[in-house]
């Protein structure tokens, strides 16, 4: 039975301004002089203030999602679509609430919206690859993993490349997994899962001092990250090796007693 794997959550939020506008607060604010009372002018005036709002809510709606507060971000975000109609950065943020909260066919409909507006967008291409590998469906996550790959500037590629491989260890496909990984541990700024999935593998293949390796190369780039403690005690007991296991292990149930882990490292231990 395959084993289920949460991929990297790469939602990155593109760029307000740019989408917007680079209206300012003095440009949006600026009163008319007190003589001047055509319609006319009131009427450009409320216009030019629609950006500003739909960009104070968007902003608004950005805080709410780093409090975790996604039903709340999305009637925020909904406002600035009534304002700021077909903005493809409103539908790339209502997809990630949507993703967040799990609704994956409402997180669909809103990247593929933003899609439609700017088929460039490749924050909204990720964000619909990452959707896709939730839902299990990996090849199309892989198409779309593999398009934000082709941009060259895109900022999150190591993440990318990291889900990439999960749609391939989902299917089996072991050496391409293994590639993509490899990838995603490029220094700097490795990511820490990547090392997991590569021990992983490495295990699957026999190669448990190369999956030994990787995970004291892991450690001694994330030291802080229990995990890691956890996996390589358990990779150094498969191997007989208990005396070395039981310093990570006791790590585990030092700083985290009550989690699964630390009941899986007590048993290993003997002490559970």
């Amino acid at each position: 039975m395959k084993r289920t794997i949460v991929p990297v959550l790469c939602l990155a939020i593109f760029a307000i301004v740019a989408i917007i506008g680079p209206a300012t607060a003095g440009d949006a604010g600026s009163a008319p002089p007190a003589n001047d009372k055509k319609k006319k002018s009131s009427k450009k005036n409320q216009t030019a203030a629609e950006p500003l709002d739909a960009l104070t809510l968007m902003r608004q709606g950005s805080v709410l999602m780093q409090q975790g507060r996604y039903d709340e971000a999305i009637k925020t975000f909904e406002q600035a679509d009534r304002i700021s109609p077909n903005n493809a950065t409103v539908h790339n943020m209502l997809g990630m609430c949507s993703l967040r909260l799990g609704t994956f066919d409402d997180a669909l409909t809103s990247f593929e919206s933003a899609l439609r507006l700017i088929p460039g967008f490749t924050d909204a291409r990720n964000n619909r690859g990452v959707t896709y590998l939730a839902m299990g469906q990996y090849h199309l996550a892989e198409v779309d993993f593999i398009a934000v790959l082709g941009d060259a500037t895109y900022p999150h590629r190591k993440q990318v490349y990291f889900n990439l491989g999960l749609t391939y260890l989902q299917r089996d496909q072991l050496g391409a997994a293994a590639d993509s990984f490899r990838e995603a541990i490029v220094l700097p700024n490795p990511v820490v899962e990547a090392y997991i999935q590569l021990a992983g593998i490495a295990q699957r293949r026999g190669q448990m001092e190369t999956a030994e390796d990787l995970l004291v190369e892991a450690q001694l780039n994330f030291p802080e990250r229990l995990d890691l403690s956890f996996e390589l005690g358990k990779l150094l007991m498969i191997m007989g090796r208990e005396e070395d296991a039981r310093p990570y292990l006791e790590r585990v149930v030092a700083d985290a007693p009550n989690s699964d882990s630390a009941e899986i490292a007590r048993s290993l231990l003997g002490t559970g």
